[in-house]
């Protein structure tokens, strides 16, 4: 049986997430999926004892999870997942932030997929029932997205992702020296070695009601944002993954999208 032969350990970075980290990690203990499941809090430096939550949930488990907490100096998120990464006992990586849940049938589904196409190494799923708009994806169930389309539409979200510990130790991991755009850039790196997936379906809602940009978080900061994706196309120009032309275009197209989101923060101050 499927259960019987995939274990996956989720990684939870957390910083000052009194608030939400009990309803994600209650995500992950309502799974549906019957194999093995590891769930690896890291605890990044937090001031407000979120950890004293983890801890509760520890000692209250009676579920065939495994909850582990882990205790660091701040460091960054990326440095949290790639903790959380390296001292993971799974083959497989799940990725959720600590203001993020999971549908109970997550972990089910994508392994489902995989079962099917024992080809998957990586493999995403849409949020808040959003969906990859261009090139016709949003009809198909299950497709693969290249370098351009991943920088069209920066995709999938990281709590969705589901990927062999080996394909990530393999793509060099999180970059830590970086704070926004993190992630994605990891994304094109694994695609270096293997396709990146999307199953077709919301499985995850994110943020907590909170908006993709310009309040609190580490988006909040739109400049730095900006730069981050900045960064992720130098980054896949030189490793070849898009052409000169592609470069150009996309860098205007980001530009493009990074007046917007000023204009629409702006917007919002304003109260109109």
């Amino acid at each position: 049986m499927l259960g019987d032969i995939l274990s996956v350990s989720v990684v939870i970075p957390m910083f000052n997430s009194s608030n939400t980290i009990y309803f994600s990690i209650e995500s992950v203990l309502k799974q549906t999926y019957q194999g093995s499941i590891e769930i690896i809090i890291v605890n990044d430096g937090s001031t407000d004892g979120c950890e004293k939550t983890v801890e509760k949930l520890i000692s209250e488990n009676k579920s065939n999870r495994i909850i582990k907490l882990i205790n660091k100096e701040n460091g960054g998120v990326s440095t949290a997942r790639n903790r959380g990464i390296k001292e993971a006992s799974g083959e497989w990586i799940a990725l959720l932030d600590s203001d993020d849940v999971w549908l109970p049938c997550k972990l089910e589904e994508q392994f489902r997929v995989i079962e099917k196409n024992p080809e998957i190494s990586f493999l995403g799923t849409n949020v808040n029932n959003e969906v990859y708009p261009f090139f016709g994806k949003s009809k198909l169930l299950l497709f693969t997205l290249n370098a351009m389309q991943i920088i069209l539409k920066w995709y999938p979200s990281t709590p969705t992702i589901l990927a062999k510990k080996s394909l990530f130790l393999k793509a060099g991991l999180f970059d830590e020296n970086r704070r926004q755009g993190e992630d994605c850039d990891l994304w094109l790196r694994c695609l270096m070695f293997e396709p990146i997936y999307i199953l077709n379906k919301t499985l995850v809602y994110i943020g907590h009601g909170k908006k993709p940009f310009g309040e609190k978080g580490l988006s909040a900061d739109l400049k730095k944002m900006y730069a981050g994706e900045e960064f992720i196309i130098k980054c896949a120009l030189k490793r070849k993954q898009i052409s000169l032309p592609f470069y150009f275009f996309a860098y205007l197209w980001l530009k493009l999208k990074f007046l917007r989101r000023l204009f629409i923060v702006k917007l919002t101050l304003q109260g109109v």
